[in-house]
């Protein structure tokens, strides 16, 4: 804490040293995160981070993983406001240690993650014909869709960029931007069947607008199209891979007491099979997705049903095929967190989820997988109607239980860290309790 409070004290010293022609300016500082960690005890007294973006996060996490984010509008000229923007994120490898660094050696319970995530400028009101809209340059979460109960985000771009945000456009915003994504030491195959090292760059071009279709209602309709660029040290490569898209429609509705979204997504190309719970965002390197098409409808939301009983839903289904093998997959799965108000600042949480996933592969054989998940906590909260009130202190127990099948074939699945003495792992089940604090700011 003391690294972010002489980082808090330089960014307001560097703005009340302004020139004075910008004095009676006063700027806004941001500080701003998110934490979650606790005490956790499993089968084999481990307990495990299972499939958390199919069956849901709650009594499912047996990490500590924290974001602290400072900012500050740095200077004011006419009706124009700059703004530089920070965040850090630290995660402990899922393991209870006191002393944890960045330098203990990879996977070791010693080991500690510290990464840079946003470090940009940004600049509104510079636009004359349009004062709300602003530019940005650097590096940025950008726009994440996700879902919170499964910790699922479903569209991230995020990176180094730049962009115009809040363009007025008709009824709508308009917002664009260019994101890089550079990537070393990936493998692609020739026609001699070998592997090769080489560098690739993916230039990500991204269009959204959002605009009101009715009252409480709003549509956003987005494209990104991804450019892959490798550098020409092998020229004779089978499976070059080549360019990708994803298309995005998000209808979010409100209602007293509650909201909705549904959204629908098709991502064609080297990165359709991010449409099975992931964002998208990662191309096929090998070029053997580049026929490939997916498919994906997800429906969250909020609803109350009385003043002390609610929950939050999720329902996510996905399709894709075309690949290089004639892989075809679907995935299905389905989370649900009711909850009933105790009293003021207490309540009882249930979360129960679902999925079933399956792959059909060239030779006609299948790979099933699926898995559940029950909770009970009793969480702790400063507003325990509120579903969105943090921080929250949970007292819980959780059940999973995972099973996989090739061909009809059952296979291990490990549910905890633990590996026994023949390196064999058959766990399909772990009965789980624990205290965890989640919060934001």
């Amino acid at each position: 804490m003391k690294k972010i409070s002489l980082i808090a004290a330089a960014m307001f010293a560097a703005v009340t040293s302004m020139p004075a022609a910008h004095a009676e300016y006063t700027p806004n500082l941001y500080f701003n995160g998110y934490l979650r960690s606790g005490v956790f005890h499993g089968k084999g007294g481990q307990m495990t981070k299972f499939n958390v973006n199919k069956v849901g996060r709650l009594g499912n996490e047996n990490d500590t993983y924290g974001e602290l984010a400072l900012g500050s509008d740095i200077i004011k000229v006419d009706d124009t406001v700059w703004t530089v923007k920070s965040r850090l994120t630290v995660a402990d490898n899922n393991h209870n240690r006191d002393w944890q660094t960045t330098d203990a050696k990879e996977n070791s319970a010693e080991h500690n993650d510290i990464a840079l995530r946003e470090f940009f400028v940004n600049a509104q009101g510079v636009l004359s014909w349009d004062k709300d809209a602003s530019i940005w340059v650097g590096k940025r979460f950008y726009k994440r869709e996700d879902i919170h109960i499964t910790d699922m985000y479903y569209y991230d771009i995020s990176g180094y960029g730049t962009g115009l945000e809040g363009l007025s456009v008709g009824s709508g915003k308009l917002d664009l931007a260019w994101i890089r994504q550079d990537d070393q030491s990936n493998s692609y195959s020739d026609d001699t069947n070998k592997k090769y090292k080489t560098f690739v760059s993916v230039n990500k071009l991204d269009a959204r607008y959002n605009f009101s279709v009715f009252d409480d209602a709003n549509l956003q309709i987005a494209n990104t199209y991804y450019i892959a660029e490798r550098d020409n040290k092998y020229s004779r490569l089978a499976n070059e891979v080549k360019n990708a898209n994803t298309f995005d429609l998000e209808l979010n509705i409100g209602y007293n007491g509650g909201w909705n979204k549904t959204v629908y997504q098709w991502m064609h190309g080297s990165n359709a099979n991010g449409v099975h719970y992931g964002t998208g965002n990662w191309l096929d390197y090998e070029g053997n997705a580049n026929g490939a098409n997916g498919h994906r409808i997800i429906n969250t939301g909020d609803v109350s049903i009385t003043d002390n009983f609610k929950f939050q839903h999720v329902e996510n289904i996905a399709h894709s095929q075309g690949y290089a093998d004639d892989k075809k997959t679907n995935t299905y799965s389905f989370v649900v967190r009711p909850y009933y108000q105790l009293t003021k600042m207490t309540r009882l949480i249930w979360e129960a989820g679902a999925y079933y996933d399956v792959t059909k592969l060239a030779d006609g054989s299948k790979n099933k997988e699926k898995g559940q998940k029950l909770t009970m906590a009793y969480g702790i909260t400063p507003d325990a109607s509120n579903m969105w009130s943090r921080p929250e202190i949970r007292i819980f127990t959780s059940y999973i239980h995972g099973t996989v099948t090739n061909d009809g074939v059952r296979q291990p699945v490990n549910l905890t860290n633990y590996t026994n003495e023949e390196g064999k792992v058959d766990y399909n089940h772990n009965l789980m309790f624990g205290v965890q604090v989640e919060a934001w700011w």
